[in-house]
């Protein structure tokens, strides 16, 4: 995941092929709303503030029918019984090994849940849930083109009308607000076509400035909000990626694709590996193949999780033993064998 800049650039979305065709179209004819100058560095909590980006990357899997709840109870990591309208989590969908092949956002609205997942595993993660229902009422529907996503960073929660203050905490009205973790307001918004298009409408005319759909996934980094891939699909328990401390898996709902390992991870104590945040000051050859030295030594002690190259530097979400985080000579395993800081979530 890399971004050349935070310009907002109307035409990155032209030919996007899960988007909301309305949306898109929009997003593309309407340069006029915005600002003369969009470049947002996102360097610091305050420089965050009264911005918006529509996420790209991102789809939405709608579990419906009159056994959704005890399916989803039996293949994620939270507990499906303690989730209202009024909150989500962040959890993860794990094979019989444990390991995630996906992480999602969760939702429940009415009778039916929205998992919000990324676009590169939605087909995966349907799939491996198709069958797993078996004789189940359950139905899956892909409802990405009904409904659109806005990334909002407020100056004050007054700005945007009854907000949830607590991380992870939702308000559903005619659009649904989720709190997203970082320093300031962040909202992830899901609405529809024309509830999206006036509300982007009516913030730009309030002073937010719209910036490139990825710096979403920038904020992400900061917040320690590990999205996975193909790539790193299947290849991590849910600790690894501090999942527990996002609070998106419970010890006492009882059994799920997965549990065993899972479970006993936490009872034995703690995952050998975490997920930290991490800065590099040097840009070239990295990429999340590359992965992590300690010391000199020439074996590998992690991996490159998720990263953003911008403004000559790095800021990448690495998994590696939490015994190693404190040491003073973290390096890439590239031809450069750039250097890497250990930073704290925001």
């Amino acid at each position: 995941m890399l971004i050349p800049n935070c310009s907002y650039n109307p035409f990155f979305y032209k030919n996007h092929k899960t988007m909301n065709a309305d949306w898109i179209k929009f997003l593309t004819s309407n340069s006029n709303l915005l600002p003369k100058s969009s470049d947002i560095k996102l360097s610091g909590s305050q420089e965050l503030q009264n911005t918006m980006t529509a996420p790209a990357d991102f789809s939405i899997l709608k579990v419906s029918g009159t056994d959704a709840s005890s399916f989803l109870q039996g293949q994620l990591t939270c507990n499906i019984s303690e989730l209202t309208e009024t909150n989500s989590f962040f959890t993860a969908f794990c094979n019989a090994k444990g390991r995630t092949v996906c992480t999602l956002l969760i939702i429940k609205t009415g009778a039916d849940f929205l998992l919000i997942l990324p676009t590169e595993l939605f087909g995966k993660v349907s799939q491996k849930m198709q069958m797993y229902i078996m004789r189940s009422e359950v139905q899956l529907n892909n409802v990405t083109d009904e409904l659109c996503f806005i990334g909002v960073n407020a100056q004050t929660a007054n700005t945007l009308p009854s907000m949830p203050e607590t991380d992870f905490a939702v308000a559903q009205n005619k659009q649904i607000f989720i709190k997203f973790p970082l320093h300031g307001n962040r909202y992830l918004v899901i609405a529809s076509p024309s509830q999206a298009i006036s509300l982007w409408t009516d913030l730009t005319k309030t002073g937010f400035t719209p910036c490139h759909s990825n710096s979403w996934g920038e904020q992400d980094i900061l917040a320690g909000i590990p999205w996975l891939t193909q790539d790193s699909s299947e290849e991590y328990i849910p600790q690894m990626l501090n999942i527990d401390k996002l609070g998106g898996i419970s010890f006492n709902k009882g059994c799920y694709t997965g549990q065993e390992i899972v479970a006993r991870t936490h009872y034995l104590g703690k995952a050998k590996r975490e997920l930290f945040l991490a800065y590099c000051e040097n840009n070239a050859e990295i990429n999340s193949r590359i992965q992590i030295k300690a010391n000199n030594n020439e074996q590998t002690i992690g991996k490159i999780l998720s990263l953003i190259a911008k403004d000559g530097h790095i800021k990448m979400l690495i998994v590696i033993p939490s015994t190693d985080a404190e040491l003073n000579d973290l390096r890439l395993n590239n031809s450069n064998q750039d250097k890497i800081t250990i930073k704290d979530f925001r």
